[in-house]
């Protein structure tokens, strides 16, 4: 058997249907993870999630704090805000959206609220704070570690 420049190009040909072939079947089978399954209502918000942020920044230094630690996960507002504040404390998951959780804020009147971490995968979290008080939002981000 000869070895011309047709057959050449029938091998390449056929290695490169079979390259093709084999990532399609690998990228298939992969779940595709986005960050919300809404991404684009929520873009169309990201102004006010801006301003939310900017007015968080406004407060003080240490406002809206998340600590974890002994199990528990600590939410410290500003205790002038305590009173009437209303929102959510998000507890998102970047490498598996499926662990990600969502609790009411509820913080009692020194503006503190404990979040349990019982059932939560150790690793990097990150705990993302929206809430209302005085008709204007706020939002802050801090990243935990949960062992």
């Amino acid at each position: 058997m000869r070895f011309n420049w047709g057959t050449g190009i029938a091998l390449v040909y056929g290695l490169f249907a079979a390259c093709t072939t084999t990532f399609v079947v690998f990228a298939m089978r992969h779940p595709v993870q986005l960050v919300s399954e809404d991404y684009y209502a929520r873009s169309l918000q990201h102004d006010d999630r801006r301003t939310a942020v900017e007015n968080a920044d406004a407060l003080a230094l240490d406002v809206a704090r998340a600590t974890a630690g002994g199990g528990e996960l600590t939410i410290e507002l500003p205790p002038i805000q305590a009173r009437d504040a209303r929102g959510a404390v998000r507890l998102y998951r970047p490498s598996d959206s499926a662990a990600d959780r969502c609790v009411p804020l509820a913080v009692d009147a020194a503006g503190r609220q404990h979040v349990s971490l019982d059932g939560l995968v150790a690793g990097r979290w990150v705990v993302q704070i929206d809430w209302t008080s005085g008709g204007r939002s706020f939002y802050r981000e801090v990243t935990v570690m949960v062992r």
